[in-house]
């Protein structure tokens, strides 16, 4: 457990934890099997006496689970926590063999804790040291196809929550970048740059001595230049490569049988925050576990969470409700008449009578009108009248531009 005291969430990933061949990838074979193993591992050791001292309160209850061939992600939420989480979603996205294929690719789990969003994302991406490309590749298609159908009640309620991106995409689902919080790890397979040979890597990782190799970290060299992970942040590496050593040892893999590789940070933690500032990282570290040729590498964050008091929130929506509503009737045309009705008297033969009607532009914006015939009529005044209308200009102590129109009707006797 970290020197900070029981995690509130705990999440692990996994990569390789079948092997990659041709059954495995192609057959839902033994991924099942294996991912039940380590999540009972997992949830045992969480809940093991010596971490919760026999509180109940430390104990740590599943929320989700993803695989994908050899890749599993599993998070775990302390008790006292588990009735303030929902939406939980999962997804999987595989990029190997021919571009879908799970042997590479991503598993996904997001969630709502409290009133923050939060997405965990455990890849392994494209292998050899100068497949860089492939690796950036890789990222992109995870990234941008990783979709959860969270249903339109979620949707709406992050809306509520201060996502105005879902607002504005009108849908049911959500992408990695519509979270609050989004912490992506696992196997990135990014290596030293080839233009410090193999020899010398091994030489600088053996004697602890990085700065040269961060310097050529591919990873490092690629988000500098914006062409993966953009906005996304890591910590310092101040721990020596994770990869490749021999299986069952603390050894960098140099057996004459064994193909010599360059030591690398294959193994990498990052994150991406909408505000920065509601995420501190307090430790980023390996473990010296040596079942693998890789070292685990693990971080702990403190992590500051949304938690909307209902009461207000309701008292700011109706307050903004009722601001858009007067700014919508603010909106609308009104005018006013001076008279509602025409009394021409008694007109004789031959007889020009004339009646104004004043029409005042009286709302705040442009207000049009036209004449138009009754029902079951084509003309707007029987033959004997005629009608014309002059426009006047005038301000109000709004200094709003206002318009007044004045309508003549003439009414002229010819029998």
């Amino acid at each position: 457990m970290s020197q900070h005291g029981p995690p509130d969430i705990v999440v692990v990933g996994l990569q390789e934890m079948v092997d990659l061949n041709a059954m495995n990838v192609a057959v839902e074979n033994k991924s099942q099997t294996r991912s039940v193993f380590w999540v009972d591992k997992i949830r045992n050791t969480l809940n093991s006496r010596q971490n919760t001292q026999g509180d109940p309160q430390r104990t740590y209850t599943e929320l989700a689970v993803k695989y994908l061939v050899g890749l599993l992600v599993c998070v775990f939420v302390k008790a006292p926590h588990k009735p303030r989480v929902k939406y939980a979603f999962t997804d999987s996205v595989g990029v190997g063999v021919a571009g879908f294929m799970g042997n590479k690719g991503g598993v996904s789990i997001r969630l709502q804790f409290y009133d923050s969003t939060l997405c965990f994302i455990c890849t392994h991406l494209a292998a050899h040291r100068e497949n860089v490309a492939g690796r950036n590749a890789d990222f992109a298609n995870v990234f941008n196809k990783t979709s959860f159908d969270i249903g339109h009640e979620a949707v709406q309620e992050v809306i509520r929550l201060g996502s105005m991106s879902q607002w504005a995409m009108g849908t049911a689902a959500v992408g990695v970048p519509d979270h609050d919080l989004v912490f992506w790890f696992g196997d990135l397979n990014y290596r030293v740059d080839e233009s410090i040979p193999t020899e010398r890597v091994l030489e600088l990782s053996k004697k602890n001595v990085l700065e040269e190799l961060i310097e050529h970290d591919q990873l490092n060299i690629e988000r500098a230049a914006g062409r993966v992970f953009r906005d996304f942040e890591e910590g310092v590496l101040d721990f020596q490569p994770t990869y490749k050593y021999q299986p069952g040892t603390d050894l960098y893999e140099e057996r004459p049988d064994k193909k010599l590789r360059a030591p690398a940070w294959c193994d990498r933690i990052l994150w991406l925050a909408q505000e920065p500032g509601h995420v501190a990282q307090l430790n980023y570290t390996r473990s010296e576990l040596n079942i693998s040729d890789h070292k685990p590498v693990m971080s702990t964050f403190l992590v500051t969470v949304k938690d909307v008091i209902l009461a207000k929130r309701e008292g700011v929506y109706r307050e903004v409700m009722k601001m858009l509503d007067t700014y919508e009737n603010n909106s609308l045309p009104m005018v006013s008449l001076d008279r509602i009705s025409l009394d021409f008297g008694e007109v004789r033969y031959d007889q020009r009578v004339t009646l104004p009607i004043v029409i005042t532009n009286t709302g705040q914006v442009v207000a049009q009108f036209r004449l138009v015939p009754k029902v079951d009529e084509v003309r707007v005044c029987v033959p004997i009248l005629q009608w014309s209308y002059h426009i006047i200009y005038t301000y109000s102590h709004l200094t709003n531009l206002f318009h007044t129109y004045m309508l003549r009707l003439i009414y002229a006797s010819n029998g």
